[in-house]
């Protein structure tokens, strides 16, 4: 028997070998099969949400900080920040402790930090402070909190004498002070580096040095000194063996060059991240390919940008990240376009515009100006106009890059339109945003507002004006507007205003200077071809080695496991044989042993639950005792009815808690027997006599309590509101009341009644009682639609589905 045994593991063994495909090295995309971002390790993890941060980050032009953008993130990818939280003192049981960071509830972590004591306690304390550190805002809205958990972290390191674990909270308060601009930054971090170098804490060293890189306000009098310590840090991480962390620092070097118009140093920066990830088998490496396709873009190549932005889509997509896909497709619109293939890239700018009003990004105004341009161009400015109007409702421009090109947009749309007032505004509206950027990173689109205010100039017959913004575009340096399609078209103004002013030498010297670049253009197009062929050919090529191989290796696999399977199959089946009757009798008595304790849990499971439900009911009664208490000591009309109509809402919670102890189902609530009831009670509080009928029309429906303590609130006040205020003096009328299914599945609630209704000068949508705001909050709450009618009486409606929503947050 034990020689058996050990043949059939032995067989085992081989037969998992033989049958495993290769992790995730991988050759090409096509190797890589889906699967959640959250299976990763832990260190992929954290760099899939700093690569994702940053793009985000440096997408939205530093407007926006570094922490929402992380928090973006983390959201999107569906992966939890405690990698990075955590990152060098946490482990798994607190990771299973730490479902708070999600839901945002550091509430839950400091119950859990006062049942914890020593190095537990020290773990939950830098936790904390790692939480309200990352948080956006971290600095000027959760300094205190951070440097109060930070303290307390330092002081419980000292007594544990963990003294890495003190480095490691001073990393976090550094981090926070860089965000704020503290004058004590500076100090801190150069003690902690001191602190770090002295004990030998290369680690901590080169997280103080990359969070000094990341973390510094960017502008052009730190830029040097953030590469400076970028650089420093990724040597100091691959030298330790850290490669994702020195992944994230060479993606953060390649920003930071590619902003200082350094392309070089930017391209050998992202090429070592891309090179990186493929030697450890990283599979999202979608970000570093887009950047190389940028900087390649600048680099005036095309080979290179097609290729890479080819692999990035396919990445991305494959691996579902969708967080850059609108950019994706838009970097592929600008390469086409660039290439005069216009059908291609409105096509793929139309895809962009799509993908960035699905993701509510108001970063599409950079990629829509394209398709608006080619509208106005073919006379259909009015129709491009209507368009950005359209587009402007459903995503709002928000931060200084978005804003910019809104009104780049609308300007050109109104020199078409030949409204020059209008057109002068938002090109003026375009210099002033510029001017707030040009003070952090110098003319970052001067040329652009220099071209729009010629082309205004032009149309207005100004041609010496028009010339000199003209002539300006070829003396600034100015973001992406030297490219030969840009100069074509300057060249292009400059004649038609050489022209208007009788200059037919300077007419002759730009036609030369144009004609040049046709020339070229000529040229340069056919060299883009040839690479693009290039380009897809060697696609071509490895796709097919790639399949090759992969089919060579499953033939192999596939003899292999055939043969292992036969081998492995004979032993098993002798041995479950064998042991078939004994497994079978023993397996039944814990069968037997398991549905009794499965019952008794579950007994005792819905005696708990009871328990609550009976406890909750009582603590409502109470607090409708201490109203009913407070309310006989108090003299003024109002507050006595506000605290009445407290006392009614409170009892229609306390019924459902009550329904739920008394009644054998303990997750869902009868709503004709329970609106029945609340009825009765709300008719018990007003004196209305026979004046007030209530009908009912309520269908046989279950609810759990997530959506029946919503829709009793909202009866509740729409039968208080009818109560008061339909029927006034000896007025008689009734109120109606429905709950039933729609064609779609959804339910229907009506609360009508024939009352006076409002006020004719009301206006209904714009009414600011509590009632009426609880009532479109609590529609809102159960996800539903909230409807309000004032025509012979009062009609309430609220349309939702029945159905549990779990992605509800409160």
């Amino acid at each position: 028997m034990p020689r058996a045994t050990l043949l059939l593991l032995l067989c085992s063994l081989l037969l998992s070998v033989g049958g495993r495909s290769q992790p995730t090295a991988q050759a090409g995309i096509s190797a890589y099969s889906y699967y959640p971002p959250e299976r990763d390790k832990e260190s992929w993890q954290r760099l899939n949400l700093w690569l994702s941060a940053t793009y985000l980050y440096v997408s939205k032009e530093a407007m926006e900080d570094q922490d929402s953008c992380l928090l973006l993130a983390s959201r999107s990818l569906g992966l939890s920040r405690f990698s990075i939280l955590a990152e060098g003192f946490g482990d798994e049981k607190l990771r299973h402790q730490s479902s708070w960071i999600n839901q945002g509830a550091p509430g839950t972590g400091m119950q859990l930090l006062s049942g914890t004591t020593g190095k537990k306690q020290l773990q939950v304390l830098l936790l904390l402070g790692a939480y309200y550190a990352f948080q956006p805002g971290s600095y000027s809205r959760y300094k205190d909190s951070v440097e109060y958990f930070v303290h307390k972290a330092i002081a419980a390191s000292r007594e544990l004498q963990e003294q890495r674990w003190e480095r490691i909270a001073l990393c976090l308060l550094e981090k926070v002070y860089l965000q704020g601009a503290d004058r004590n930054a500076d100090s801190l971090c150069a003690s902690l580096l001191d602190q770090c170098r002295k004990a030998g804490d290369k680690e901590t060293e080169a997280r103080a040095i990359a969070y000094r890189g990341i973390f510094t306000i960017p502008g052009q009098a730190n830029f040097n000194r953030k590469l400076a310590d970028l650089q420093q840090a990724a040597d100091s991480y691959q030298r330790l063996g850290d490669t994702e962390g020195a992944i994230n620092v060479w993606t953060d070097l390649g920003y930071i060059f590619s902003a200082t118009g350094q392309d070089k140093q930017a391209y050998e920066a992202f090429t070592k991240a891309l090179l990186l990830e493929e030697a450890i088998g990283f599979p999202y490496t979608q970000y570093s390919t887009d950047n190389l396709a940028m900087i390649t873009f600048f680099q005036g190549k095309f080979g290179e940008p097609l290729r890479y932005t080819r692999q990035t889509i396919k990445v991305a997509e494959s691996c579902r990240d969708s967080i850059g896909w609108a950019y994706y497709y838009s970097r592929l619109a600008n390469l086409y376009i660039s290439e005069n293939r216009d059908k291609e890239g409105v096509e793929m700018v139309q895809k962009a515009t799509r993908q960035f009003i699905t993701d509510r990004n108001p970063a599409l105004y950079n990629i829509l100006q394209i398709e608006i341009s080619y509208l106005n161009a073919a006379g259909r400015a009015r129709e491009a106009l209507d368009q950005v109007t359209a587009i402007s409702q459903k995503v709002s421009p928000v931060i200084v890059s978005d804003l910019f090109y809104y009104h780049h947009i609308l300007s050109g749309c109104y020199i078409n339109l030949n409204r020059f007032d209008s057109a002068e505004f938002h090109i003026r509206k375009m210099d002033s945003l510029e001017n707030i950027t040009e003070a952090v990173r110098g003319p970052f689109r001067r040329g652009s507002v220099n071209n729009q205010l010629a082309a205004l100039y032009l149309k207005r017959g100004q041609y010496h004006k028009a010339k000199e913004f003209l002539e300006n575009h070829f003396r600034i340096s100015s973001y992406g507007h030297r490219s030969l399609r840009n100069d074509l078209n300057i060249y292009s103004m400059l004649i038609t205003a050489d022209s208007a002013l009788g200059d037919q030498a300077a007419v002759i010297a730009h036609y030369k200077e144009y004609i040049k670049l046709i020339d070229s253009n000529f040229k340069a197009t056919k060299i883009r071809q040839a690479e693009e062929l290039q380009v897809v050919y060697e696609t071509q090529e490895k796709e097919k080695q790639i399949t090759v191989l992969n089919q060579q290796a499953k033939q192999t696999r596939t003899v292999t496991n055939v043969t292992l399977a036969g081998i492995a199959a004979v032993i098993i089946i002798a041995i479950l044989l064998y042991r078939q009757n004994r497994l079978k009798q023993r397996s039944n008595t814990i069968i037997t042993q398991k549905n009794g304790q499965l019952q008794d849990l579950l007994a005792d499971k819905e005696w708990l639950l009871k328990e609550v439900h009976h406890r909750v009911k009582n603590n409502l009664q109470i607090i409708m005792s201490l109203l009913n208490s407070q309310s006989r000591y108090i003299d003024n009309e109002e507050a006595l009815m506000a605290i009445n109509d407290s006392q009614r809402r409170v009892q229609a919670i306390s019924l459902i808690h009550q329904k739920l102890y008394q009644s054998d189902n303990t997750y869902s609530i009868d709503m004709r027997q329970y609106i029945d009831e609340l009825i009765s009670y709300a008719q018990d509080g007003f004196d209305t006599g026979s004046r007030a009928v209530i009908e009912q029309d309520i269908e046989p429906v279950r609810l759990d309590v997530s959506k029946a303590i919503p829709l009793g609130l909202i009866i509740n006040e729409g039968i208080v509101n009818a109560m008061k205020y339909a029927f006034p003096g000896q007025h008689k009328g009734i109120v109606r009341i429905s709950l039933k299914h729609t064609a779609t599945e959804q339910l229907l609630l009506s609360i009508t009644d024939n009352g006076i209704g409002l006020p004719p000068d009301a206006e209904i949508t714009g009414n600011s009682s509590l009632g009426f705001n609880l009532m479109r909050g609590l529609a809102r709450q159960l996800d539903g639609t909230f409807t309000i009618e004032s025509n012979q009486g009062l009609h309430i409606t609220i349309r939702f589905s029945p159905l549990t929503n779990p992605s509800y947050e409160l």
